[in-house]
Order: structure tokens, then sequence, then C-alpha cells
């Protein structure tokens, strides 16, 4: 008999509380809204190589310890990607340390593809340059996993954050950032 007066099946065994070993947050961009659209291109790619846009999504996975009910507010993370979204969204993304761009910075952007010789002007208010050597989606995605660490580095539970940017459904980059 047991504690309650009924009878105990020997063979089943009392539940434990497991702790998971990683436990870990996601938000996916497409379903959380977590888009820009914006315009670019990757310099001498024969399809990339001219100017065209997406429409991105950033999904975020953010790894660590729970501090009291969470591990991260989903809220704080949605906020973080949504301020750097909206930085990006409808703006020509430049690679400020792409070596086959020669950049003219003044009132308007020139932008020289030094092999092809292609030339753009654009307006500056237009154009968001990027500390990167690429625009492609795997650049743009250690781009958001460098700034959204940045945020979260006071956060002392969180140990690892892993973006997603897609390019459109289904085909995108992802990187990992050990805090």
């Amino acid at each position: 008999m047991g504690e309650n007066g009924r009878l105990m099946d020997k063979r089943i065994k009392p539940l434990r509380v497991i702790k998971a070993s990683v436990m870990f947050i996601e938000i996916d961009g497409w379903m959380a809204k977590l888009r820009f659209s914006a315009c670019h291109f990757i310099p001498n790619h024969p399809k990339c190589g001219c100017l065209h846009g997406h429409t991105y999504a950033v999904s975020v996975r953010i790894e660590g310890e729970q501090n009291g009910e969470f591990i991260i507010d989903f809220e704080m993370v949605k906020n973080i990607v949504n301020r750097i979204c909206d930085r990006l969204d409808h703006k020509v993304l430049i690679a400020e340390k792409d070596p086959r761009l020669r950049i003219d910075k003044k009132e308007s952007v020139s932008i020289e593809i030094m092999e092809s010789k292609k030339r753009y002007m654009l307006p500056l208010e237009d154009i968001m340059f990027l500390p990167t050597r690429s625009v492609s989606a795997e650049d743009i995605c250690n781009y958001f996993c460098a700034e959204i660490a940045k945020e979260l580095r006071s956060a002392d539970n969180i140990k690892r954050v892993n973006v997603r940017v897609d390019e459109g459904i289904g085909q995108g980059a992802g990187c990992e950032f050990e805090m």
C-alpha cells in the first residue's frame, strides 16, 4: 500500500524531475515578423551582381540557463532584432570592407565595382553601410549575430546565440556566437 492507501505497482518507478542539459528559446523570424526588405548586390557574381532585393527574415535561438522563469524574455529579443531590422529596412546594403568596391562618400555616394567598371550613384540616406566584406546572407547573418550578442553581453546566463537570416522562404544562412 502507498501513502494514500492505494495499491502500488512496484514495476512503476516514481517520477523524477529531470533538468535539461541545454535550455533554449527560439523565435521564428517569419512567424514573429522579424523582417526587413533591402537591396544589395554581390560584385562580379553572374546572377547577384546586379542590384536586386529580398525580404529577409531573422530567426534567433538563444541557449542558456533559466534566470528565474526565463532564459530571456521573448519580447526583449524581438525588440533587439526589430531595432536592427529597422536600420536595414528599405535601404541599399553596402559592405564597407569589400575590397572589390571603391566607395566615395559625399552628399551622395559613388560606388564603383573595380573589376566590372560598374558605377552606382546613390543618396547617402538610402544606404546602410555594414562593417562587413560582403552583403551575402552569410555576412548579414554574422552582422546580426554580433549585434544581438553585443546587446546581450551583460546577461551572464546566456551561453550561445544562434541566428539565421533567410533571403526568402526556405533559403538562408546561419551562424552561432559563444558568449
